[in-house]
């Protein structure tokens, strides 16, 4: 009898993510002003949206444009920040966002710089631009130098 009740519980959890799976086309609507707009889900998409340049364009844009958030020049804080966004058809960035915080300064600057980002190449599906999601880590770490002996 145990084992029938375990047997039904794998039954009932895998019925339960196939039908959490099924509805993630309709989750990914959204609402307000962009009823009919539909965002695409990475399986879905021949090409992903791509800052102009490249990933080394991307990583040389962040590199050239992130600061160190003013006052915490002398903290310890480390780490990453995730930042959310919808790449639109037309490349511009919508509804950028904190996915992932380390720390309301740090946030703060991390979004300052992808809302300064230009427009990125959209993504594509059935040959047509789409809308997709599309999430950025910026990393925050400090750099140890030992002092020259000269």
């Amino acid at each position: 009898m145990i084992i029938f009740a375990k047997k039904e519980m794998k039954r009932i959890v895998l019925f339960t993510i196939l039908s959490v799976w099924s509805m993630l086309p309709a989750l990914a609507q959204e609402t307000g002003e962009r009823k009919d707009s539909v965002l695409i889900f990475i399986d879905d998409a021949e090409y992903m949206p791509s800052f102009r340049g490249g990933t080394r364009g991307l990583y040389n844009f962040i590199a050239e444009n992130l600061r160190w958030p003013e006052g915490e020049e002398e903290s310890c804080i480390q780490g990453r920040v995730i930042i959310g966004f919808i790449v639109e058809k037309d490349g511009s960035l919508f509804d950028i966002k904190v996915v992932k915080s380390l720390h309301p300064s740090f946030d703060k600057e991390a979004l300052r710089v992808v809302k300064a980002m230009p427009k990125w190449s959209p993504g594509r599906r059935k040959g047509e631009c789409c809308r997709m999601k599309y999430n950025i880590p910026i990393i925050f770490r400090t750099i140890r130098t030992t002092p020259s002996t000269s």
